[in-house]
């Protein structure tokens, strides 16, 4: 069974340099915290308390909640990058897709997936994302040129066809982000949607919103 992104970066934390049990429950503890309540309203005293620490404890490794959390973080790019890197592309490349709409309709409902399965750490991260310039650029620098590349391959053959319209890539990959971020920014981390949503319904509609941008069809 393969493990969830959470698994892997509490098996980071376990095995990075001088990690303790008690460093390992911290962090177990902040993570369920902060996506639980969100990091302004969690406390370092609710924090050592699910740990099973004392508070000083969390003051003596991290000096403050804020480095504790930014700890976490660059811990969890580090998992989050290869593994949704070696993700997609292998369960793209598994693939045939005949047309565009086969090709959309199945990576939305994959990462759709991924984030439903991983919806506690991601919501953490996708806050701290939206307003920490430093950690998006962490993030964004050309970390992910490869899969863009699979991406713009997947497009190319699909103008070829005939079924995508004949505007660039990068603009194509725009349309793409804007709209599944969008939805799934608002439906997991700015609100409760995901508590209550129906999925499948959800998905469709992205689903449809995104080949209508897209789609040769649409002209």
């Amino acid at each position: 069974m393969q493990q969830s992104l959470l698994d892997q970066l509490l098996e980071e934390t376990r095995q990075s340099n001088k990690q303790t049990d008690k460093l390992t429950q911290i962090d177990d503890a902040a993570i369920s915290l902060f996506s639980e309540k969100g990091f302004a309203n969690a406390s370092t005293k609710e924090i050592a308390a699910k740990a099973n620490v004392a508070e000083g404890t969390i003051f003596k490794h991290y000096k403050t909640k804020d480095n504790l959390l930014l700890n976490i973080l660059l811990k969890f790019i580090k998992v989050l990058i290869p593994v949704m890197k070696k993700d997609i592309a292998k369960k793209l490349a598994a693939q045939a897709f005949e047309s565009v709409d086969d090709f959309i309709r199945y990576f939305i409902k994959n990462r759709i997936a991924f984030v439903v399965e991983n919806q506690d750490i991601l919501r953490i991260f996708v806050k701290e994302l939206i307003y920490n310039d430093s950690l998006r650029q962490s993030l964004m620098t050309g970390h992910f040129d490869d899969i863009t590349q699979l991406f713009y391959d997947y497009f190319d053959q699909f103008k070829v066809k005939g079924q995508l319209k004949d505007v660039s890539n990068e603009v194509l990959m725009s349309k793409m982000l804007k709209i599944i971020l969008a939805d799934v920014v608002w439906v997991f981390v700015l609100t409760d949607r995901y508590k209550t949503i129906d999925f499948d319904a959800w998905t469709e509609m992205m689903i449809d919103q995104l080949l209508e941008g897209i789609r040769l069809e649409s002209l």
